[in-house]
């Protein structure tokens, strides 16, 4: 069961140590960057390259979505990760979580409200970034949606679900933020290498950025999404169940 006080204390730290505002920030001003990016590329290349005459084909909408993704993908969740790296490590390190698992809240209540804090902060962030993304597509390009825009969001929030749950174990198997912000960004490091493997994304949990790149594209299958949405929902409840399963038989 899940502990909401405990949930709510969670999501009130967050905003006391300015950690959601600046992830808040940061999405939203990547959004407004993607959008402006795709427009006025063109332009910027041209002023660069003064001296040879290059034709560029007009950009797109699917140009300032796929920019979109590309920043969310990279420095945003790169960011998000590290953050939530240190929600266990970080209490451990000062010894405030005795206090916490003193105080009637087991060890999963704990943990799993630290993962459903994570989701929810990164749903806040996410959510408010598409909303100022689609604006701005919208404001610049006469329209702001495609073939597969629902799917595409789909897909990168659940990839997010599944960092959370990866931020949280590597949190709980470490002594100290510094050590679980480097393991964070290696599992990062190392799925984003799996997309690399041609016709593997369906079967990576962080494959949603590959596989927006298709549906943008248009070559994506129906088949291929449903199948990375499984295979990266069941990866974060391993991923969780996992953590969970150290973090009970860790002597704290």
């Amino acid at each position: 069961m899940l502990n909401v006080s405990f949930l709510k204390k969670e999501i009130k730290e967050s905003v006391k140590t300015s950690r959601i505002l600046i992830l808040l920030a940061l999405f939203v001003f990547f959004a407004i960057v993607s959008s402006l990016t795709a427009r006025y590329m063109n332009e910027l290349l041209s002023l660069m390259s003064t001296d040879i005459i290059i034709t560029f084909p007009e950009p797109t909408l699917t140009d300032a979505w796929m920019q979109f993704f590309k920043n969310t993908s990279s420095l945003c969740l790169i960011v998000y990760l590290i953050m939530m790296t240190g929600t266990v490590a970080q209490e451990k390190a000062k010894g405030s979580i005795m206090l916490v698992l003193t105080k009637r809240v087991s060890r999963f209540n704990f943990l799993f409200s630290k993962f459903v804090g994570g989701v929810v902060i990164f749903s806040v962030c996410y959510a408010a970034s598409i909303l100022v993304s689609g604006l701005y597509t919208q404001i610049l390009f006469s329209g702001f949606a495609y073939d597969g825009l629902g799917m595409s969001l789909l897909l990168f929030w659940m990839m997010g679900v599944f960092f959370t749950a990866v931020a949280v174990f590597a949190s709980v198997i470490s002594k100290t933020p510094t050590t679980a912000a480097l393991l964070g960004f290696a599992a990062y490091a190392l799925f984003s290498i799996l997309n690399t493997i041609r016709g593997f994304s369906q079967y990576n949990p962080a494959g949603a950025s590959a596989l927006v790149n298709e549906i943008l594209q248009g070559g994506s299958t129906t088949s291929s999404q449903l199948i990375c949405l499984a295979v990266t929902a069941v990866a974060a409840i391993l991923m969780f169940s996992a953590g969970y399963g150290v973090f009970k038989k860790q002597e704290i």
